[in-house]
């Protein structure tokens, strides 16, 4: 009975586990954000002309954002993007790497679920009001609509709200 019984707990462990989400923002999520990504036309195709223009001898474009109640940079997370085939393919998405993105982001959890949920009051300010931003604004302001679409995408990945 007791072998049954540990059995049975073991199967249940596993299958839970299966479900498991990623804490928002993490590696994990990073990850799951580059497929949504590749399979989200406003970024795909919005993005191209953008991902061309890659700098620093680099093959691809980088975006880094992360929590800053969570911790500071050391817990940044990243997406690679690179113009392949016409389109802003994401070809990484996990953990900080790259010392130059083209963009770094950051605020709070709280901030995040407000923008992932299109909480942007007047667009361009009201996104620039509740986050942190580096890099050319101007670059980013260009890119308003797949902007967009790149903060509520981050509200469609299931996740836990605990820090990584």
């Amino acid at each position: 009975m007791k072998k049954i019984l540990a059995t049975a707990v073991g199967v249940m462990l596993l299958w839970s586990a299966s479900f498991a989400q990623p804490p928002f923002l993490s590696p994990e999520f990073a990850k799951e954000f580059c497929e949504l990504w590749n399979k989200t036309k406003t970024l795909t195709e919005g993005l191209a002309d953008w991902a061309k223009k890659t700098k620093g001898g680099k093959e691809y474009r980088t975006i880094q954002f992360y929590r800053t109640d969570c911790g500071g940079p050391e817990k940044a997370v990243e997406v690679h993007i690179k113009y392949q085939d016409g389109k802003a393919i994401c070809v990484y998405g996990g953990k900080a790497v790259d010392k130059n993105p083209d963009f770094r982001m950051y605020t709070s959890t709280k901030k995040w679920k407000e923008l992932a949920k299109g909480d942007f009051g007047f667009m361009g300010m009201g996104i620039m009001k509740k986050l942190k931003f580096e890099g050319s604004k101007v670059e980013a302001m260009k890119n308003m609509g797949p902007f967009k679409a790149f903060l509520l995408n981050l509200g469609k990945i299931p996740h836990t709200d605990e820090c990584p």
